[in-house]
C-alpha cells in the first residue's frame, strides 16, 4: 500500500510538472514576387518558412528558403536547405535567419553550383489589410571561404511576409 501511495504521488507531481510547461512557437513565412523599390515590376520569386518551437527547456528549429531571379542574362537560384540560426523580433516584425545552402547559376555558357551559407533578413511592414510600407527582404550568399558571392534586396510586389509569435501556458 505504501508503494502505491508513493507511486500515486510521483505520478501526480509528474503530471503537474508537465501541465505547467509553456509552449512558444515563433517564426516567419513568406512567398511571392519581389523587385526593386523604384520599379513596379517584380524580378524575383521567393518562398520560405522558418520556425522555432520551445517547450519547457527544449527547443527545436527548422526552415527553408528559396529565391529565383534573373540577372545579367543568367538565372540565379539561392536555396537554404538547413536552418542554423534564427532571430525573431516580434515587436518590430522582423526576422533574420541563416543556414547552409546552395547558389546556382544557369547561363548560356553552362551551369555553376556553389555550396555555402545563406543569410536572409525579412521585414513584415504591411498589415493584413494591405496598408503600410511594402514588406522587404535582403539575401546574401557566402561561399565556403566566407566571400559574399551574391546579394539581393527588394520589396514584395505580390505576396506576403509574416513574422509571428504564439505562446500558450497551461
Amino acid at each position: 500500500m505504501r508503494r502505491l501511495v508513493w507511486f500515486a504521488v510521483a505520478m501526480a507531481l509528474t503530471g503537474a510538472f508537465a501541465v505547467a510547461q509553456s509552449f512558444t512557437m515563433q517564426g516567419a513565412w513568406g512567398f511571392g514576387t519581389s523587385g526593386p523599390a523604384d520599379s513596379d515590376q517584380p524580378n524575383a520569386f521567393f518562398a520560405f518558412q522558418v520556425n522555432q518551437f520551445t517547450y519547457g527547456e527544449r527547443s527545436h528549429q527548422w526552415g527553408w528558403f528559396g529565391l529565383t531571379t534573373r540577372q545579367d542574362n543568367q538565372y540565379v537560384q539561392v536555396t537554404m536547405t538547413r536552418l542554423e540560426e534564427l532571430t525573431i523580433d516580434t515587436e518590430n516584425r522582423t526576422a533574420t535567419f541563416s543556414g547552409s545552402g546552395y547558389y546556382f547559376v544557369r547561363s548560356r555558357s553552362g551551369f555553376e553550383r556553389v555550396r555555402g551559407t545563406v543569410v536572409v533578413s525579412v521585414a513584415d511592414n504591411r498589415a493584413g489589410n494591405g496598408e503600410g510600407d511594402p514588406d522587404t527582404l535582403e539575401i546574401t550568399f557566402y561561399d565556403s571561404e566566407g566571400n559574399a558571392v551574391f546579394t539581393y534586396s527588394g520589396e514584395v510586389k505580390r505576396g506576403d511576409i509574416r513574422v509571428f509569435s504564439y505562446s500558450r501556458s497551461r
